[in-house]
Parts: structure tokens; C-alpha cells; sequence
């Protein structure tokens, strides 16, 4: 049976509709495939980054404390001895700047366990995003019509849009506790007898 040139063009034109959606999702789905690999290597080298710079910055503290305990020490001698004082005057004063060193040291600690948790929680998004993205990326190459591939890529948008706003919710919560115990250990210190 002789197919009519009407319907060979028909055929013609759904196998070149039907190649370039294969080429635009192909090319969709190579464009999600790298930006979800950009999107974890740049997490990746932050999450690294962050947990240097924690590291550095808890080290710089512990340095910087017995710095300032042993300068702390000698300008306590020296104004003790400038001012005259001494015995319980010049021990009660020390067990306040004592006390005033701990306080600040305990919220730097409580402070530096915080950022470890926000770094964390961005960690544990960039990983879930790249996984998920792969799981998108198969929708992509299953698609039969511009309207399924732009379907899925919007909502490919949302969900990323959605699971940032919630981490970054967890990570502001979790920045307010954190928040909130340094000032309680701060008041908690002021408030103890010397």
C-alpha cells in the first residue's frame, strides 16, 4: 500500500517534532546532570571550607585565651599594685575577670558547636538537592512533549526553591537556640558568686 505525500510529511514532521524534543530534553538533562555536579562540588568545597575556617577560628580562640590569661595575670599584678590593693580585694577581682573569661570562652564554645550544626544542615541540603536532582534529571529524559519537559523543570525550580527556604529555616531556628544559650551562659556567669 502506497502511503499518500500528505502523509509521509505528516510522518516527516512528527519524527523531526519527536527528535528535537529528544535533543531538548538530552540537553536538559545534560544542563540539570552539571548543575546538580557544580551545585555539590561548590557545596562540597563550602561545607570544607566552613569546617576549615571553624577549625582555624576555635584554634585562634584557645591561642587568644592563653594569651590574654597570662597578659590578664600581669596587668592584674600591675594594677593591684598600682591602686594598693590586696588580699580579698585583688582575690575577688580576679575570680571576676576569671569568672568574666569563662563566661565569654563558654559562649565562644557554645557558639562555635552552632556553626558546626548550620554547616551541617547545609551539607545534609546540597547532598538531598543532588540526589534528588538526579531523580529529576530520569523525569527529564522520559519526557514525549515540550509541555512535560517545561512541567518538570518548573517544578524541578520549586522543589529547590522549597527545600533552601526550609533549611535555611532549621538554620536560622537552630542559629536562635544557639544564640540563646551563649546569652544564658553569659547571665548565668554574672550572676554567680564570686
Amino acid at each position: 500500500m502506497a502511503t499518500s505525500p500528505r502523509h509521509a510529511e505528516n510522518d516527516s514532521a512528527t519524527e523531526t517534532a519527536q527528535q528535537g524534543m529528544r535533543k531538548a530534553a538530552d540537553q536538559a538533562a545534560h544542563t540539570s546532570r552539571t548543575m546538580a555536579e557544580a551545585g555539590e562540588r561548590t557545596a562540597r568545597a563550602g561545607a570544607d571550607a566552613f569546617r576549615r575556617n571553624a577549625e582555624s577560628i576555635s584554634n585562634t580562640w584557645r591561642s587568644g585565651r592563653d594569651a590574654v590569661n597570662r597578659i590578664a595575670e600581669r596587668s592584674m599584678d600591675q594594677v593591684y599594685k598600682a591602686f594598693g590593693l590586696t588580699g580579698d580585694t585583688a582575690r575577688q577581682t580576679m575570680q571576676q575577670s576569671s569568672g568574666n573569661m569563662q563566661a565569654v570562652m563558654e559562649s565562644t564554645t557554645v557558639i562555635a558547636g552552632g556553626l558546626q550544626d548550620v554547616t551541617g544542615e547545609w551539607i545534609r541540603f546540597a547532598q538531598s538537592r543532588a540526589e534528588q536532582n538526579l531523580d529529576h534529571f530520569d523525569r527529564l529524559l522520559e519526557c514525549r512533549s515540550i509541555q512535560e519537559l517545561l512541567a518538570i523543570q518548573t517544578q524541578i525550580v520549586r522543589d529547590n526553591v522549597e527545600a533552601m527556604l526550609q533549611s535555611a529555616r532549621r538554620t536560622a531556628e537552630r542559629s536562635t537556640q544557639v544564640a540563646d544559650e551563649a546569652v544564658r551562659r553569659m547571665s548565668e556567669a554574672s550572676l554567680a558568686p564570686r
